[in-house]
């Protein structure tokens, strides 16, 4: 039985006036006398056993004084009735007082061990009731940082786009345009977090839904080029996300520039998958293909190997048709 319980019921007993406790108290010190009365010899030579349960059931609903009055009244009743001589106060010699000696003890030691089990739970219920309130408050503090932190980046990318305008520099525009989709990964990030009670997941699927579907209005634009995203509905920690979603938003970005020269149609396949306690991204296209000897490692590549190695992943570029990155990993939990 769950101590809660017991202290929900057990509250209404221990408010009640001082005499009904003790008359209750007396009531079942009784009930159970009358039951070992009843069994006459059946108890052989144990006449104090039966009234330990009377002490736990008193302890426990009632209260201490109770307890210790119970404790009392039993060995007064048991030593009057049972203890030879029966109905007498008589102890002829010490074999029939140290039972009784040691019933009063175990039973005061019983008693108070119960009142302060009982008053160690009380306040450990107090204590879990003050953290679920703390747990509800910090929940809602989370989602509010979130809401807040997604609506500055979104401040943050509309101000590089006020920027970008006036930046004549190519290579300054590429860099500023990089910083512009990386950010906006992220917004996309917190637009999909969800908040429970264990952890701060993402679902898989509806963020990288989501960020192709961005990519094929921003990225790709007019360009014949198909973007297709599959991605099962797996729960990911956020910490994990955020490296995925920008390894996505890169290589996607590195097979538009470089798969499909000039105005070349082409197919970009995004597929996320998780089974067998494994996570997978395969990220590929239909285009001219990478050759390691005349292809150039760039501020992109070696951004996505660090993310890989950020989120524990095994990368590797897997044969043709055109380009095929594929990274494993194994599921986190935030820490």
């Amino acid at each position: 039985m769950k101590p809660e319980l017991i202290l929900r019921w057990s509250d209404p007993l221990r408010r009640t006036p001082v005499a009904v406790r003790y008359v209750a108290a007396c009531a079942v010190v009784l009930a159970f006398f009358g039951l070992r009365a009843g069994m006459g010899q059946a108890m052989g030579g144990y006449p104090f056993l039966l009234f330990f349960p009377a002490i736990i059931l008193i302890s426990v609903l009632l209260d201490r004084g109770t307890g210790v009055f119970s404790v009392i009244l039993s060995a007064v009743l048991a030593w009057y009735f049972f203890v030879p001589p029966a109905r007498s106060f008589a102890l002829p010699n010490a074999n029939n007082a140290l039972p009784l000696a040691l019933y009063v003890v175990v039973g005061l030691f019983l008693a108070l061990s119960i009142e302060a089990l009982r008053t160690l739970a009380t306040r450990l219920a107090a204590t879990s009731a003050e953290l679920a309130k703390a747990d509800e408050l910090n929940k809602l503090l989370l989602v509010d940082i979130n809401h807040r932190v997604k609506n500055h980046l979104t401040s943050v990318n509309g101000l590089l786009h006020l920027s970008f305008r006036d930046i004549a520099d190519p290579a300054a525009r590429q860099a500023m345009t990089a910083a512009i989709d990386r950010i906006h990964v992220l917004g996309k990030l917190y637009e999909n977090l969800h908040l429970s009670d264990a952890t701060s997941a993402v679902c898989a699927g509806e963020f990288i839904d989501s960020l192709c579907a961005d990519l094929r209005g921003g990225v790709i634009g007019q360009r014949p080029i198909t973007l297709t995203a599959r991605a099962d509905p797996a729960k990911i920690c956020a910490h994990q996300a955020v490296p995925l979603g920008l390894i996505i938003n890169e290589l996607v970005e590195n097979a538009l520039k470089y798969a499909f020269p000039g105005d070349r149609r082409g197919v970009i396949t995004v597929r996320f998958t998780a089974k067998d306690g494994a996570l997978e991204l395969l990220v590929g296209d239909d285009g001219i293909g990478f050759s390691p000897r005349t292809s150039r490692v760039g501020g992109g590549t070696r951004l996505v190997r660090a993310l890989a190695q950020q989120l524990g992943a095994r990368l590797e570029r897997l044969d043709g048709p055109g380009t095929q990155v594929r990274l494993t990993f194994a599921p986190q939990t935030a820490s």
